[in-house]
């Protein structure tokens, strides 16, 4: 499990992250919600120990991460940041071999052999999207953290990858800003306003936070 306890995270002269506790079971999806500028993205730059909180505690299996090795650390976490960080002069092949990944990973995620030797602009969205998680995936990691990683994608290469990534059974923590997406890949949700936790628990009780904000969110179903 992994677990914030009391996080502060301050940057540019703000609390991005505001005296932060939630939890995140093992083997399960947990969607984080929230606007832009909400600390997405920091909560999950802090497991990994890409940053450092001002106050608190980031544990993984009981452990503090700060008396983690840093590699060790990001080796256990397989990452699939925003605009994926594919590099542009690497084949398909080349970036998932880099970090372990094998011919038969990617054919388990839909690569097909012939788009291996493609660089990245050769390559769809969706194909992309793949090659950042065999890359992710690689070294077999227990835990993935996902930040937006599908929403530049159209609603059928979407469904595919969403119904993949419930098809893992690994812990994930999944950054999004679509409701519906959080409510079909997650068991539990995270939601974060202005870098306050507004809720954490199951996603059948997310429906009964009256926040005005989780209750906006709810109403984008109606559209």
């Amino acid at each position: 499990m992994i677990q914030l306890d009391s996080i502060t995270a301050r940057r540019g002269g703000r609390d991005v992250l505001n005296s932060i506790t939630c939890r995140f079971p093992i083997a399960q999806t947990t969607a984080i919600l929230g606007r832009s500028g909400s600390g997405k993205s920091t909560l999950l730059r802090l497991i990994n120990r890409l940053l450092t909180p001002t106050t608190g505690r980031v544990l993984c299996n009981d452990r503090d991460v700060q008396d983690w090795d840093p590699f060790e650390l990001r080796r256990s976490i397989g990452l699939v940041p925003q605009g994926l960080g594919l590099f542009p002069h690497w084949t398909a092949h080349r970036q998932i071999a880099r970090f372990g990944g094998t011919p038969a990973l990617a054919a388990s995620l839909g690569l097909k052999p012939a788009l291996l030797n493609r660089y990245p602009d050769q390559l769809s969205g969706g194909e992309r999207q793949r090659v950042a998680l065999a890359r992710a995936l690689a070294g077999n990691p227990p835990i993935l953290m996902m930040d937006e990683p599908f929403s530049a994608l159209d609603p059928i290469v979407r469904r595919d990858l969403q119904d993949l990534i419930l098809s893992l059974g690994k812990t994930i923590l999944f950054v999004t800003h679509d409701l519906r997406e959080a409510l079909r890949v997650s068991q539990r949700i995270v939601f974060l306003k202005d870098g306050k936790l507004v809720f954490d628990g199951t996603k059948e009780d997310f429906a009964s936070c009256r926040d005005e904000e989780v209750q906006a969110y709810f109403r984008t179903l109606e559209s």
